[in-house]
């Protein structure tokens, strides 16, 4: 019995767990600043409203600036018409911080905060062969 109880309510405090794990933060829309260099070394920035708790893959989709079939995809690389075809040419969007440092992580893991300002940056990509 004790140990039937104990197994609930560890099942019942992971399903909690799972389930605030999905929840947003928030309704709130909250406005961020993406600017995109192209390869061309051409900027163009970007005033955003986004979820609050937005990654950058869904505040790129919500601002227009990617479509679903882009959203959808592994890599994205086509950003308000500007390419980065990492198949054809080795080349990607490489997040930057307000200070040009790179933010780690995929478009998946970076999260938008209020104000923020995340550059995206052409990139290639070394060839380590």
């Amino acid at each position: 019995m004790k140990k039937t109880l104990i197994a609930m309510l560890v099942l019942i405090l992971c399903l909690s767990t799972a389930i605030g794990c999905g929840a947003k933060t928030s309704d709130e829309k909250i406005s961020a600043k993406i600017i995109l260099i192209d390869k061309d070394n051409a900027q163009y920035e970007y005033d955003i409203k986004c979820d609050n708790g937005a990654t950058l893959r869904d505040a790129l989709l919500q601002s227009g600036l990617i479509d679903e079939d882009e959203y959808s995809s592994m890599f994205i690389q086509t950003i308000d018409g500007h390419v980065a075809n990492v198949f054809e040419d080795g080349c990607t969007w490489m997040p930057q911080d307000e200070n040009g440092k790179q933010i780690m992580g995929t478009f998946d893991d970076i999260t938008i905060s209020a104000g923020q300002t995340i550059t995206l940056q052409y990139y290639i990509v070394p060839d380590f062969d």
